[in-house]
């Protein structure tokens, strides 16, 4: 196996069992996870079978009582432990500070604490870099090992554990049960009859260079050679039938390796089993690799694992890298009666069929309209990325308790007391051009207002083939209240049938940016990711990164959201949105702010992240979302406009920190600095960008 970076390690929880070896067995032997639900009551559900964890099959919940020991916590750390052992990363030498952690979920811990998964998985390997977790739905975890590879590949760390984890909850499974997407049978994707199968579990990569890995005598499992992301832009829930993101998504994939639709040889498929899902997806496939499509076989490995939520990349993948490493490839169970416009291939067979694997694609799609893909192969020369592009921070645009707009902030710094409370009543179409819909959840009003702000101040209309080029990025720390207090009432008034399917598909993470990107039709990168404080500086630097180092994007807005809690908030704290539209590829903006440098690092790293951001150039001052401090003096000489804690303005967890990258652009775009810094640390991680005024030409 070539240089490059390389999954070194994996480690599994799911209906099969637990670890790696239980997967591969179930996979030899045809035998799915799939069963009766005995764990919650199921008798009001037309379909009452699930793919569940086997170890809490004994377990008994009452309806609305306490999860007991169901914890996407523990099933992550049961994973994530096995993928640190098998891949000996205990032995590398690695510096902790140095090991990050990248987690896809789509609900976290029971709705709450989606940072916090990330920190338990990092606390129990003894990982102390930085920890993000990102929340696309059910394509969270195979965006997470993009994420990672590009952490190894650019430096950031020098080893990442990457995956996902997610637990079936009864009112997880009620929702899903409202939209009419279960099949009241085993689900059999891309066969008869339609429908999907929830499961849960976790699964985690370890992720290094190979030389790394092979130095120590570990042999990789596979190479990470290419990832794309894309956004439907068109439903909730509903993929866009033309197949045309997936298609997106699997191009970027294979723009990123560097290869051709002719040199896949195997599809691991998201194949929910859903009429609409399996048909746009084979649609997908057929546009993204033409002739080729219908001449690879495409599995569907859900029919095993059942829909494992935010876990089911991760665990779709490493079932097909464990029957690689066999020769073979798995079946998609239950598809004798392949369904007219179905891939022409989906390995229809109750064992493993015998095949080659040099280079596998796995897709992931999910709600809100994100997509994914992977490019994995077990050889492949190094990537060759082209030449960075320069980043510029084009527009501007913020939601707060002070109002629409930049200004009412800058304003707010000169007056005693915090900005605080909810953010009052104002008119969206003073920020979107077109109509806006009127039943907008608070968290899709703010993300949109400010959104829109953000483009008008940089003077784009994302029209026609743009549209494709064009992304959103969203740094937000907790589900939507307004929808999750929805969905509680409507099943405290109805019944657990009776839960309202509008405001359940608004209770994850990136249900905002989903309706946002469908709003603005932007058609490119989507991601929604979580660090707790400092998620919104997060998002802008990861959007930079995109930007800088890949070509399937020209414009990302970037921004940090935060809803406060329907009942509880404190008083001190905020809520609102801040937005920024980076721009690449088109030269200086009106703006004349360019994004010189930025960094990631560990929770207590503040420092490290300077001085990597500033890379040695001096400068005038520094905006902070309220972490811990630093000396600017020594780091880059006198600070003439000191530091400017923007927490102590603003308390919101995400967002306070795009705050402050908004507001120092705003101060250098007014002449008051040349060059800036912006900071933001938490728990999970360090932030640092540097931005410059333009030079004059």
């Amino acid at each position: 196996m070539s240089a490059g970076v390389a999954i070194s390690g994996a480690g599994a929880v799911s209906a099969l069992g637990d670890g790696c070896a239980a997967l591969a067995a179930a996979l030899a032997a045809g035998r799915d996870g799939i069963r009766e639900i005995r764990r919650f009551k199921v008798d009001e559900f037309a379909t009452r079978v699930a793919a569940l964890y086997p170890g809490w099959d004994d377990l008994r919940l009452e309806p609305g009582g306490p999860p007991g020991p169901v914890s996407a916590i523990a099933l992550a750390v049961a994973a994530a432990r096995e993928a640190w052992e098998d891949a000996k990363l205990g032995s590398a030498g690695y510096r902790p500070r140095r090991v990050a952690v990248v987690l896809g979920t789509c609900f976290g811990e029971h709705f709450e604490r989606f940072s916090e998964l990330a920190g338990a998985v990092a606390a129990a390997v003894g990982a102390r870099g930085p920890c993000i977790t990102v929340s696309t739905a059910c394509s969270s975890s195979t965006s997470a090992i993009g994420i990672a590879r590009d952490l190894v590949e650019r430096g950031t760390a020098d080893a990442a554990l990457a995956g996902g984890a997610d637990v079936l909850t009864r009112e997880v499974f009620a929702g899903f049960h409202a939209l009419g997407a279960l099949s009241v049978q085993k689900c059999a994707p891309f066969g008869e009859p339609p429908g999907t199968t929830l499961g849960e579990g976790a699964g985690f990569v370890a992720v290094e260079l190979a030389s790394a890995a092979r130095a120590r005598g570990v042999a990789p499992l596979a190479l990470v050679l290419g990832h794309g992301l894309s956004c439907d832009a068109f439903h909730d829930t509903a993929p866009d039938p033309s197949g045309a993101g997936v298609a997106r998504a699997i191009r970027a994939a294979l723009e990123d390796a560097g290869l051709g639709p002719d040199e896949v040889d195997h599809v691991s498929a998201h194949g929910t089993g859903t009429e609409s899902n399996d048909r746009a997806e084979s649609r997908g496939l057929r546009a993204a690799l033409g002739e080729r499509a219908d001449a690879i076989p495409v599995s569907a490995t859900k029919s095993f694992l059942g829909h494992a939520q935010g876990a089911a990349g991760v665990l779709e993948l490493i079932s097909a890298l464990l029957c690689a490493r066999e020769g073979t490839v798995p079946p998609t169970l239950r598809c004798e009666r392949r369904r007219p416009g179905a891939v022409a291939d989906p390995v229809s067979a109750a064992r493993p069929r015998a095949h080659a694997v040099e280079r596998l694609l796995k897709v992931s799609a999910a709600f809100g309209g994100a997509n994914s893909a992977l490019v994995i192969g077990r050889s492949g020369a190094p990537r060759a990325s082209g030449p960075r592009r320069e980043v510029y921070a084009a527009g501007l645009g913020s939601v707060s308790p002070a109002g629409l707009e930049i200004d009412p902030l800058l304003r707010a710094r000169s007056t005693p007391g915090r900005i605080a409370g909810r953010v009052g009543d104002f008119d969206l179409a003073r920020a979107i051009r077109t109509a806006p819909p009127r039943d907008l959840d608070p968290s899709t009003r703010f993300l949109a207002a400010a959104a829109g702000l953000a483009l008008a101040d940089a003077g784009i209309s994302v029209r026609g083939a743009a549209r494709d080029r064009a992304g959103l990025f969203t740094g937000i720390s907790r589900v939507p209240s307004a929808s999750t207090t929805e969905t509680i009432r409507s099943i405290e008034r109805r019944g657990i049938t009776g839960i309202a399917v509008g405001p359940f598909c608004g209770i994850i993470l990136n249900a905002p940016a989903g309706r946002c990107a469908k709003l603005f039709a932007l058609r490119g990168p989507l991601l929604a990711l979580s660090a707790g404080r400092g998620s919104g500086l997060l998002s802008i630097i990861w959007a930079a990164e995109h930007l800088a180092f890949r070509r399937d994007a020209d414009l990302i807005v970037a921004a940090g959201l935060d809803e406060l809690p329907v009942e509880g908030a404190r008083p001190d704290q905020a809520e609102g949105a801040a937005a920024i539209a980076l721009t690449a590829g088109g030269g200086p903006t009106r703006s004349g702010v360019r994004l010189e440098g930025w960094a990631i690092a560990g929770p207590g790293e503040l420092e490290a992240a300077a001085a990597e951001a500033l890379d040695g150039r001096p400068s005038e001052g520094a905006f902070t979302d309220g972490g811990p401090g630093l000396s600017l003096q020594a780091l880059a000489g006198p600070a003439p406009m000191g530091t400017w804690d923007v927490g102590g303005l603003l308390d919101a967890e995400s967002t306070a920190s795009a705050v402050a990258f908004v507001l120092a652009v705003a101060a250098i775009r007014r002449g008051l600095a040349r060059r800036l810094l912006v900071l933001a640390g938490g728990n999970s991680l360090s932030c640092a960008v540097a931005i410059a005024a333009q030079e004059r030409t």
